[in-house]
């Protein structure tokens, strides 16, 4: 909390400075801090006029000129951040916070295995092998080596379990290598040292509906709804697979938990009736589909089914009001046009 008063009161008296057009007394650490927070918030202006005075005062400090290069790179200079990276490393030959920076340079030069290269050679003595993992996955994922990215990835997540950007990298490379059997195994041995996982129960939800172990997936969703109610993802997905399984009234209950999350739940207000729709309860199921329209009019879903609707009551012209309705937010759906002129055949021969 210190730190960060610390910092409002530099940012504060910094801005002051450039305001009355005058000079004022910052020590080095104090330029780092404001750098710092103008880079994190995305200020660059700032950050290139506080980087500008503070070298004009520590020309040699290592740490400022670190903080230049992530503007060079930023600013897509990387010839000059290079320059300005070797310099560094020339007089510290350790220095793992240049190096680090020097495989970005090399990443973003698409060199990603020279980038590899030279992560993997700081790996034994640097003491932030979390980042060190995570970027080599990351170079790795650049070049399409999707099990060495996913080695790496592993690596890193070992060093913090609660790191969701890694956890999802895992996923995205078991996935795409349509390893279900090895993906289940890992996260199986993942929920065991961190139980209370939405993202994780929910993945292995998502996976044992792909093996068809549909009770598994239940109980898994179950468990990522319990770690955290508000993850409306395992709702989702619970609900389409309670149909599925032709459980209609627990797939409703379901989506109703959704709309007490989320009172502007156009989604789940579409399931609904389309639950009651398959149970034959037409009068239930229009109801909802009304509703959807009533919190997002342009929904086509909604409208197409009270097309439909209207259509099996006979009542042709107003089954052309809802299909025209749908057609105008997606012109692209086949059925919908065939639904259209199904609709203009009967309302030519009909008067009302």
């Amino acid at each position: 909390m210190d730190n960060i008063n610390n910092t409002n009161i530099s940012i504060s008296k910094f801005e002051k400075m450039l305001k009355e057009n005058r000079v004022l007394f910052f020590d080095s650490l104090e330029f780092e801090n404001i750098i710092s927070y103008y880079l994190d918030s995305g200020r660059l202006t700032f950050a290139k006029k506080a980087l500008s005075l503070s070298l004009n005062q520590y020309p040699t400090n290592t740490n400022l000129r670190l903080l230049e290069i992530e503007i060079l790179i930023q600013e897509d200079k990387l010839e000059e951040a290079m320059y300005v990276v070797d310099s560094i490393l020339l007089i510290e030959i350790n220095n793992f916070e240049a190096i680090f920076l020097k495989s970005s340079i090399l990443s973003k030069q698409k060199k990603y295995l020279k980038s590899i290269s030279l992560l993997k050679n700081i790996l034994s003595n640097c003491e932030n092998k979390k980042d060190i993992f995570y970027q080599i996955g990351i170079e790795y994922l650049f070049l399409e080596k999707f099990e060495k990215a996913n080695y790496y990835f592993q690596n890193s997540l070992k060093l913090d379990f609660q790191d969701h950007s890694t956890l999802y990298n895992i996923l995205y490379c078991f996935e795409i290598t349509k390893d279900i059997k090895n993906l289940i195994i890992f996260l199986e041995d993942y929920l065991s040292k961190n139980p209370y996982s939405e993202i994780g129960w929910y993945n292995i939800g998502k996976n044992y509906v792909k093996i068809k172990k549909y009770d598994k997936a239940i109980a898994a969703f179950d468990y990522s709804i319990f770690s955290d109610e508000t993850f409306t993802s395992s709702y989702i997905d619970k609900g389409k697979l309670l149909e599925k399984m032709g459980e209609y009234e627990k797939a409703i209950k379901n989506y109703k938990e959704i709309i007490s999350i989320n009172t502007n739940s156009t989604y789940a207000l579409f399931r609904i009736g389309l639950c009651y729709e398959k149970k034959q309860d037409l009068n239930n199921s229009i109801s909802y589909y009304f509703k959807c329209i009533e919190d997002d009019p342009n929904m086509d879903k909604a409208n197409y089914r009270i097309s439909l609707y209207y259509y099996k009551k006979n009542n042709f012209k107003k089954a052309t009001e809802f299909i025209e309705k749908a057609i105008r937010s997606n012109h692209e759906k086949s059925k919908y046009w065939r639904t259209y002129l199904n609709c203009l055949s009967k309302t030519s021969t009909k008067n009302y």
